[in-house]
């Protein structure tokens, strides 16, 4: 399982490691306005449209995350994460409509820095579903029972029609110090 890698889109021309979540809400708020207005026409920004909706929605879910991450032996180090996918995802990478990508090996990054949801967290809550929120060692134990394959993974955990399982990376610069 040492080919695991993580991966986080972008649209082009943005900086990766900005998250709007991060800001204090006044500003985001400011933001996201900008966003949506000068990118009207893409997916990824729609939810910026609608900000006074998706705001809570995605406050509640890195919140929920985070307590579960922190029951399971995690130590965040960041109020909100940065969102990756296990893998690949041909629906994000669609959505942003972009090959502009980070990609990570899930081995160099520090157990205690990284989460994951079977299926998007904040689209689950919004759907009345409480995400499962699994440790790296959850996860892998996971892969392992169904003979090392995430592909079988992935047909045995996601339903619903969620498309990847989401990784919450807590530190930004973790994965640097694992060179």
């Amino acid at each position: 399982m040492d080919d695991l890698y993580i991966t986080h889109y972008y649209y082009p021309g943005t900086d990766p490691w900005k998250n709007i979540m991060l800001l204090p809400e006044e500003e985001a708020f400011r933001k996201a306005e900008e966003l949506a207005k000068a990118h009207p026409d893409t997916t990824s920004f729609g939810r910026f449209a609608d900000f006074e909706n998706y705001y809570p929605a995605r406050k509640r879910a890195d919140d929920y995350v985070r307590e579960a991450f922190i029951k399971n032996g995690g130590s965040p180090k960041l109020m909100h994460p940065y969102s990756f996918v296990l893998g690949e995802c041909e629906y994000l990478q669609k959505w942003f409509d972009t090959s502009d990508k980070l990609v990570y090996k899930l081995s160099d990054i520090p157990d205690d820095q990284v989460s994951f949801t079977l299926g998007d967290s904040c689209a689950l809550l919004i759907n009345g579903v409480e995400p499962e929120v699994l440790s790296k060692t959850m996860l892998l134990e996971g892969i392992r029972a169904c003979g090392g394959s995430l592909e079988e993974y992935c047909k045995k955990s996601l339903s619903k029609g969620y498309a990847y399982i989401e990784v919450q990376l807590w530190d930004r610069l973790c994965w640097r110090r694992r060179s």
